[in-house]
């Protein structure tokens, strides 16, 4: 049942203080809410106080745990003092006036757990639990009601003090045969656990645990343990970080980033990665990406973790392969790219850096697992970059990971256990993402902490020099980038030369074996030429020239076209072929000058013939006709894609994003139940005259 104290006090918030109230508690924002008393009933949510909770400062999280742990236990709704904190606890819609008190919402209590502050239950909950697992009778004496004051408590033996002080920081513990009977005469100095038990002390819980009540709790704690809470969070100074180093660092990290992601994406598409059969990449696979790649392993797991949760690498079910996404993000600019993986970043729950760290049965958390995966990583990410910017606004400088978890704890206590366990990993995850440069917040990571995507990405643009069109041609061969090439570019250049190493400046080396590729996706060597001059610095070197006419010269004199095999050509090529000792056994036929078929062999009944026989009967026809002296052009190969359609925005954009866990309502919906709830929207749209009856005309006699 809903308190009247509760209805009349959101009755009585004004539109402002409504709105910012949902604003606060977006879960409480539903499409069919229409009276005050559903909106508390949605405040009023197991999970929405939860979530409530979970934005509490430290010394608003205390002095509801105060109100919870130190009210009376028959009386939660106690009165409770007003000021700060209560303030913001009752824009929150954690607590409630009624007439000139205030008192906390119904189901606050059970919210917060049960073990607030890190205190057990009460003595009367936990014996009346011990009974029923005993088999006792709950009004069963029992020996020993436990110490009732400090005082009592310092006059106990030293050793059952020792054991209690084991339960300072939490109230549960570890032990074997819980469930015993307490014996009355046991030695406190011998068995001190014993005597606990048999003094009401220790209650067990089951089997295995047993759990200190909360006044004993209390008693090792101090009669108010929340009173040395600092009322100011911790804002250490910050050092002294030069914007110029900041900024560079961070441009780094980004360019860095973008580069290795296309690198991963290429060297998947190449050779996909296999999964072991028990889940995660096996170390074997690892060192062969790790060497491709030319990156360390820690830096390896973080870029396939970010590649996972921006949803650039996916798992194929049917060959238990990571294989790229078939995503035109090479296509987008690299400000698109690089607000892509932020932003599902900052929605994601996969935890890239979370490789390696320790699990409850004794194993490490793998690459590409489940493991990786923790609901409360948004919750997180947004905690650091809210503690960074405010370190950044009071202290500026360059703050380390200590400080910023330090003020993130504070500012999110409830979320301690996860900062402790993500928080390390993310702050690096941040630094490759160039939203902190140096241990110092940068432009455009303020601009995400603060909600201003766009300010972020023209940040970020400032950082990036244009694309480049030109490529430096030397006589060695090779083709060396002047920056970053632009995607068409960098695209015709994959075609007609291989890449060599994955570094800052693209490097690629042309042979003729990617010359005889590019000539069989239907370049010519006039073509091949026109397009080195156009996009080569300086004139094209001899030694290339000559190397791309003898490659256009020598190709093509057969033609390979898929059937069975048709091959074309030359008259007195294709008759070396015919005898050669490579097609011996192969049915050949000749059905006019200048053409061969060759048998593609023999297939199973009632079975198609599978790609890989295919491919691999192609290749020994190739390799027969190159043993004659000659190139043959490849008709039969998959076909090569043409360039993608233009886009009228950003191909990265549209790439898919993890849905956020708690969908934030939009300010126009915050305001359309804001009037609802105040009559506003009545107000905006009357109801039609109540003489009028289905829009006709009234009756004049």
């Amino acid at each position: 049942m809903l308190p009247d104290g509760l209805l009349r006090d959101l009755a009585s918030r004004s539109p402002a203080e409504l709105g910012e109230l949902l604003a606060a508690r977006p879960d409480a924002v539903r499409p069919g809410t229409a009276s005050v008393e559903e909106l508390a009933e949605a405040l009023l949510s197991r999970a929405g106080l939860r979530r409530a909770l979970d934005t509490l400062s430290r010394p608003e999280l205390d002095a509801v745990e105060r109100a919870v742990v130190l009210g009376s236990p028959d009386e939660p709704a106690a009165r409770l003092p007003a000021g700060p904190p209560w303030d913001r606890l009752h824009r929150l819609g954690l607590v409630h006036r009624d007439g000139d008190v205030l008192r906390l919402v119904p189901g606050l209590a059970e919210a917060l757990g049960r073990y607030p502050a890190g205190l057990g239950r009460p003595r009367q909950v936990l014996a009346a639990l011990a009974a029923r697992l005993r088999d006792e009778s709950p009004a069963a004496p029992r020996p020993g009601s436990g110490p009732h004051t400090a005082e009592e408590l310092a006059q106990w033996p030293a050793p059952a003090r020792e054991v209690l002080e084991r339960f300072r920081a939490r109230p549960v513990g570890a032990l074997p045969d819980a469930l015993r009977r307490a014996d009355p005469a046991a030695d406190a100095d011998a068995r001190p656990v014993d005597w606990l038990l048999a003094h009401g002390v220790l209650f067990p819980v089951d089997s295995r645990h047993v759990e200190l009540p909360r006044e004993v709790g209390l008693l090792l704690r101090g009669p108010d343990p929340w009173a040395t809470t600092p009322p100011e969070p911790p804002v250490p100074p910050g050092a002294r970080v030069p914007d110029r180093l900041r900024d560079n660092a961070a441009a780094a990290a980004v360019e860095q980033l973008l580069r290795r992601t296309a690198a991963l994406r290429a060297e998947l598409r190449a050779r996909p990665l296999s999964t072991l059969r028990a889940g995660g990449i096996g170390v074997r696979e690892l060192r062969r990406l790790r060497s491709a790649l030319g990156i360390d392993h820690p830096e390896l797991v973080r870029l396939l973790g970010l590649g996972e949760l921006a949803g650039l690498v996916r798992l194929d079910p049917d060959t238990s392969t990571w294989r790229p996404a078939p995503a035109p993000f090479e296509d987008a600019g690299r400000t698109g790219q690089w607000w892509h993986v932020v932003r599902s970043w900052l929605a994601s729950d996969v935890v890239p850096s979370a490789v390696g760290l320790p699990l409850a049965d004794g194993s490490v958390i793998g690459v590409l697992t489940r493991g990786t995966h923790a609901p409360e990583a948004p919750a997180v990410r947004r905690a650091l970059l809210a503690a960074h910017a405010e370190l950044a606004g009071r202290a500026p400088g360059g703050h380390g990971p200590e400080d910023v978890l330090a003020l993130a704890r504070w500012r999110r206590p409830r979320l301690a256990r996860g900062l402790d366990r993500w928080g390390p990993g993310m702050l690096t995850e941040a630094a490759e993402l160039g939203l902190v440069g140096a241990d110092a917040l940068t432009a455009p990571g303020l601009a995400v902490a603060e909600g201003r995507p766009e300010d972020a990405a023209r940040a970020v643009a400032g950082w990036l020099p244009a694309p480049s069109r030109e490529v430096l041609l030397q006589g060695d061969l090779t083709a060396t980038a002047t920056g970053y090439l632009a995607p068409d570019v960098a695209r015709e250049l994959g075609r007609l030369a291989e890449p060599e190493g994955h570094g800052p400046v693209p490097r690629h080396r042309f042979s003729e074996r990617s010359l005889h590729r590019a000539l069989d996706a239907g370049w010519t060597p006039s073509s091949i030429l026109a397009w080195l001059e156009e996009h080569s610095r300086g004139p094209v070197p001899q030694a290339l020239s000559y190397l791309v006419e003898e490659a256009g010269r020598g190709h093509g004199r057969i033609r390979i076209t898929r059937a069975d095999w048709v091959l074309t050509g030359e008259e007195e090529l294709l008759e070396a072929l015919a005898g050669s000792p490579d097609l011996a056994g192969r049915r050949l036929r000749r059905p006019a000058p200048g053409v061969l078929v060759v048998d593609a062999g023999e297939e199973v009944p009632g079975r198609r013939r599978g790609p890989a026989g295919r491919d691999g009967g192609l290749r020994e026809l190739a390799a027969a006709v190159r043993a004659t002296g000659t190139e043959p052009a490849l008709d039969a190969g998959p076909p090569v894609p043409g360039p993608p359609a233009p886009a009228a925005a950003d191909p990265a954009l549209h790439l898919e994003v993890p849905a956020p866990r708690l969908p934030v309502p939009s300010a126009e919906e915050i305001q359309e139940l804001v009037d609802r709830l105040t009559g506003q929207d009545r107000a905006q749209h009357p109801t039609d005259d109540p003489t009028d009856s289905g829009g006709a005309a009234p009756w004049d006699p």
